[in-house]
């Protein structure tokens, strides 16, 4: 705010003073003219009415006897004695005149008496600029004769409102005078302080001086109050400046960066990549965002603990720093997601595919070399998205999708990789989000069915039987498990198709008890639903519920449940075989078990898996393995099932080298529950032996 503003503001305010002074003394004379010229009026009315009460009785006298006009003149020329008394006129009651008396040495005639009042035959009056007149009725003895009619000059009022006028504006212009006196010197007195205050509040709010202190000079007064409060006030405020800005500096902080990592958060990615991609819109170069996912980050969380994670975090992000350029905004979105902006990798998609590769490498590698956390050496492998964007034909909301599509693709094919999105995974992604929708609808129709492969002997004999899932689609027919389940096992949805399955064999196996048939089931448990925190319980209830017999079932669980948290998993796995629940290791020799999880866990059977057994008569390295693999389990006691057994040959090789329980075509392919059911032999010393079932609740565990 400048000065002169500050004097506007003076000025403003004197002129409103003098201004509404002015408007008050103006009224002010106006209400005691008015009152004046009232109290005239009502003082001619009353004098021209005790004049004619006085010449009434006289002049009804001359009109009732009908005396001549003329010995009338004589009186009425006497009643210009009266002040200001001009004209008198007499008329009879037909309107006609009698007589007139008008004051000599007028300067002009009077005029016309008015016809209204003197033919209206009652009291009334009217008033002109110059002229009062009156009328009143004559009455003789009660009988109406006549009426008079008066007409007053107003000279002398006239000449005395205008001296009061004179007098009123010479007092009028003098307080005037004096007011405004009055209030250019309290305008010199509020003027100096409040200058001062507004020089000082520019100072404060432009160049941010929070130092500065108006001088207080000793005075007394609201004003000087105001500036040593205001004094107070910016002392105060010098004093916490520096508090505020740490303040705001934390509140921009917290709005759009990452509190861990200082990286910038989606808030302010999402921000660049609108400039960037407007920016890119109108120079015409080509951008791209880097999608990373740090592959199997969980473990290191969950077996040294989250500080050693966020310290893993920490440096992930110092390293992305350190590999990007300066123009470059990398982010983290949460979790160990990170997400890198490369604007300006050229005009033409070559050159920005190959420097948007350069510079994923160089963060992929900077990442993939050991960590130093707390005397340990941790490694972490990065799953690399990238999405090219021009600003024509990518929307901004798409760009995030499009990545991490490429990432997750990046994953499937091994993990540790760079992938560019490609039109086709956003189909595959289109696919997958359809299949998965109408899986959850075909759960909720129960278009589900389960069928059963019989698990012989080599002699053909059933002794068991293990449950796949199947889907009856309205539309695409029958769908093939590899089409759904993967999909399923992605997200929580394999869960309750899990239970779903487990709910619908216990009630088989419960029919086929009640009809005299015993058969051990294989029941498959993908690791999202073991790791349920609330397995075993659902477990129980569904056993309970159903009325099977617990020890007839089989749950076969892959070698990927067995990665993490080993002792939980045994735990849980000790829960279930209290209940009399066996387990059996799917797929065995295609993962990553250990021999000493082999011998923890309680194991009752290795299932080889089919793509060893296909190959075993023509590739002496599968052989070998299956070889192994049966020495080994008859060596842990634990029972051997060959998958895939498809031709007699295979058949006669695993039976050499002992193997005794066999599934495959070459026995039976799956088949729906009321085949199953015929197929199912007496029950004898091949089958399980019986074991109660014993509540969940006896039994207490600790993990």
């Amino acid at each position: 705010m400048s000065q002169r503003s500050s004097v506007s503001v003076t000025r403003r305010l004197h002129r409103l003073f003098v201004t509404s002074v002015a408007v008050v003394l103006l009224i002010t004379g106006l209400v005691v003219l008015s009152f004046e010229l009232f109290h005239n009026r009502n003082l001619m009315i009353d004098r021209a009415h005790v004049f004619s009460e006085l010449s009434a009785p006289h002049l009804a006298n001359v009109l009732a006897a009908g005396a001549s006009p003329v010995s009338t003149t004589a009186l009425l020329d006497s009643y210009f004695s009266e002040p200001n008394l001009l004209g008198v006129y007499v008329y009879r009651t037909d309107g006609s005149e009698f007589i007139r008396a008008v004051k000599s040495e007028l300067d002009q005639p009077l005029p016309t008496p008015s016809f209204p009042l003197r033919t209206g035959l009652k009291e009334g009056h009217q008033i002109s600029f110059d002229l009062f007149e009156y009328s009143v009725p004559i009455r003789y003895q009660g009988e109406l004769v006549g009426q008079i009619y008066l007409q007053y000059g107003l000279a002398a009022i006239e000449q005395q409102m205008l001296v009061y006028l004179l007098f009123g504006l010479v007092l009028y212009g003098l307080s005037l005078l004096g007011v405004s006196l009055l209030s250019k010197r309290i305008q010199r007195g509020i003027s100096e302080p409040v200058d001062e205050i507004l020089r000082a509040m520019e100072e404060v709010t432009v160049q941010k001086n929070y130092a500065l202190t108006l001088p207080e000079r000793g005075g007394k007064g609201e004003l000087h109050e105001l500036i040593r409060g205001f004094n107070r006030m910016l002392e105060q405020i010098n004093k916490t400046a520096s508090e505020l800005k740490s303040h705001q500096e934390a509140i921009e902080q917290h709005v759009y960066f990452d509190p861990l990592t200082g990286l910038a958060n989606r808030r302010m990615l999402i921000q660049r990549m609108e400039q960037e991609v407007m920016r890119a819109k109108r120079s015409g170069q080509i951008g791209a965002l880097v999608y990373l996912d740090l592959d199997h980050f969980k473990t290191i969380n969950d077996s040294l603990g989250h500080n050693v994670g966020d310290a893993v975090l920490n440096s992930v992000a110092a390293r992305i720093r350190s590999s990007v350029r300066k123009a470059d905004t990398p982010a983290r979105l949460g979790g160990d997601e990170f997400v890198v902006l490369l604007p300006d990798l050229g005009k033409t998609e070559s050159a920005a595919t190959h420097n948007a590769l350069s510079i994923a490498e160089k963060i992929r590698q900077g990442i993939s070399t050991s960590h130093q956390i707390d005397g340990r050496d941790l490694h972490v492998t990065p799953s690399i998205g990238i999405a090219l964007f021009d600003g024509e034909k990518n929307e901004l909301e798409n760009l995030l999708m499009q990545a991490d599509l490429a990432m997750y693709r990046a994953k499937e094919e091994g993990r540790n990789q760079v992938r560019f999105f490609l039109e086709q995974m956003q189909e595959h992604a289109d696919r997958r989000q359809q299949v998965e929708e109408n899986l959850r609808q075909a759960i909720k129709d129960d278009k589900l069915f389960v069928c059963y492969q019989p698990l012989v002997k080599s002699n053909g004999r059933i002794v068991g039987a293990e449950a796949l899932v199947r889907w009856a689609d309205d539309n695409s027919g029958l769908i093939n498990p590899s089409a759904f389940i993967p999909i399923a096992e992605m997200t929580d949805l394999i869960c309750s198709v899990g239970q779903w399955v487990l709910t619908d064999v216990c009630k088989q196996m419960a029919e086929w008890e009640r009809q005299g048939k015993k058969l051990v089931v294989s029941v498959n448990i993908s690791p999202r639903e073991f790791q349920q925190s609330d397995f075993v319980e659902q477990v129980q209830d569904i056993v309970l519920g159903t009325g099977v017999r617990a020890e007839y079932l089989v749950f076969e669980l892959t070698e990927g449940i067995l990665l993490n948290h080993i002792e939980a998993v045994k735990t849980k796995m000790q829960r279930l075989s209290q209940l009399g629940i066996r387990f059996s290791l799917d797929d065995f020799g295609t993962g990553y078990s250990s021999l000493q999880y082999l011998k923890q866990l309680p194991l009752d059977t290795l299932k080889i898996d089919q793509s060893f057994v296909q190959d075993i008569t023509t590739d002496s390295s599968d052989a070998t393995i299956v070889s192994t693999i049966i020495a080994m389990a008859q060596t842990l006691g634990i029972n051997v099932v060959a998958e895939g057994v498809e031709k007699r040959e295979e058949l006669e090789y695993l039976e050499h080298w002992g193997c005794r329980l066999f599934q495959g075509f070459y026995f039976s392919r799956a088949v729906r529950a009321k085949r199953m059911g015929a197929l199912i032999p007496e029950a004898g010393e091949n089958q399980l032996r019986e074991v109660p079932i014993t509540s969940y609740k006896k039994h207490q565990f600790t993990n």
